[in-house]
């Protein structure tokens, strides 16, 4: 299950300052990492925290600190911070106030170029700490774009742009699967050679050679759910100018194939829906040379990038056999990618091996500290042990006191 050996991975996490997270420090591991507890032991909230630490989106919040520890063949540990006077929080002019940051590689500072005044975004990318983080939450996105959304861009033919594309390139919320979608699109428009002679059918060839990315996608869809296939509707549009000087497609989406019947997304099942939202938000092409969204700004071969997958509860909704199904495309996909998930389901923890133990991460909450987040301890570790040679580890967490 462990990442290649420099992928970039989480190693150490401390925050503090963010509603039930008042101080917590743990440590992760590459590839599959799981989080249990109970209800109100903060599980959302570390996730939410974390996934503003690694967007470097620090907007809504005002006296915190994070310390995010990163391996990939070295140390690279990013610190964040901002502390307001609490008389001073409500004055208008502190309510921007700076953010903190600090860069050390190796245990070594980096500073700015003299003379220069560097970002931290800058100093990540021009040191080759490149990532990309998403956060798989409940449900499915708000208008989810291509898939319960259609699409509609308009694009220079002349110039070879599209404002509508582009800027749905620095839209944060945009899921993983339709940013990919919209810079392989973009890159097929680059190419001048479907511009010779501007019909319907060059149009729709364009959008067959963008869809050649997701062909793995249907594999996996195939494997780990009840998705057989999925295509473009035919209810798109194109309109062409008479000049033919820019064009405009309206209308795309997807439908999908379950049971050997076409569907549009909003007739799939809740559980369909978000194993696809899944599944998709984790799918990568292997070996794919074709540049990739980062956190650090800018897009990076899928070789540079490495990627970090925060997920909640993805069993939500899921039959217990489709999410035995997903479990297995989680370890899976967590050789070439570190992921975190929470979650209230013991079958989760029947994907751990017996010299894995170490992925399992508790959270609590105590009146005093709020949020903390522990590993097993020894006397935990051997009941695990004990559960696992005889029975389902899942059984320790059903009838034990894991969680106490």
């Amino acid at each position: 299950m462990e990442n290649k050996k420099n992928n970039l991975y989480l190693k150490d996490v401390t925050l503090t300052g963010y509603k039930s997270i008042e101080d917590v420090q743990v440590e992760f591991d590459s590839g599959l990492n799981i989080i249990i507890g109970k209800n109100a032991a903060g599980k959302t909230n570390f996730l939410q925290f974390l996934n503003k630490s690694l967007l470097l989106d620090y907007s809504v919040l005002n006296n915190f600190k994070t310390r995010l520890t990163f391996q990939n063949g070295h140390e690279v540990i990013l610190e964040n911070s901002r502390a307001i006077d609490i008389q001073e929080l409500f004055k208008e002019k502190n309510k921007e106030a700076n953010v903190v940051s600090k860069l050390y590689i190796t245990k070594k500072l980096i500073k700015d170029i003299k003379g220069e005044e560097t970002t931290i975004k800058e100093k990540l990318s021009q040191n080759g700490v490149i990532f990309s983080s998403s956060f798989i939450c409940h449900g499915i996105p708000h208008d989810y774009l291509l898939i319960d959304k259609p699409l509609q861009f308009k694009v220079d033919a002349k110039e070879n742009h599209s404002f509508e594309l582009f800027n749905l390139l620095g839209t944060a919320s945009l899921p993983y699967f339709t940013k990919n979608f919209v810079i392989n699109l973009i890159l097929e428009i680059l190419d001048k050679s479907y511009q010779k002679n501007l019909t319907t059918t060059s149009i729709k060839k364009t959008l067959s050679k963008v869809f050649k990315f997701m062909e793995g996608l249907k594999v996996a869809l195939q494997r780990y759910s009840p998705i057989e296939d999925f295509r473009f509707s035919d209810n798109f549009n194109i309109y062409i100018s008479d000049n033919k000087e820019d064009y405009q497609v309206n209308n795309l989406s997807l439908e999908f194939k379950i049971a050997g019947n076409w569907l549009p997304f909003s007739s799939l099942s809740d559980g369909t829906k978000r194993l696809f939202y899944i599944i998709s938000e984790i799918y990568d092409i292997p070996n794919d040379e074709n540049i990739k969204p980062s956190n650090v700004g800018g897009y990076y071969g899928r070789h540079r990038l490495s990627r970090i997958v925060m997920i909640e509860e993805p069993e939500l909704g899921i039959h217990p056999h489709q999410f035995h199904k997903l479990l297995a495309f989680l370890k899976e996909s967590a050789k070439d990618m570190q992921i975190i998930i929470t979650t209230h389901s013991p079958q989760s923890l029947d994907t751990i091996n017996q010299d894995e133990l170490h992925r399992i991460i508790i959270a609590y909450s105590t009146p005093e500290s709020g949020t903390k987040l522990r590993h097993l301890n020894d006397a935990e570790l051997f009941k695990a042990n004990e559960y696992i040679k005889d029975d389902f580890l899942s059984d320790y967490w059903l009838y034990s006191d894991l969680e106490e």
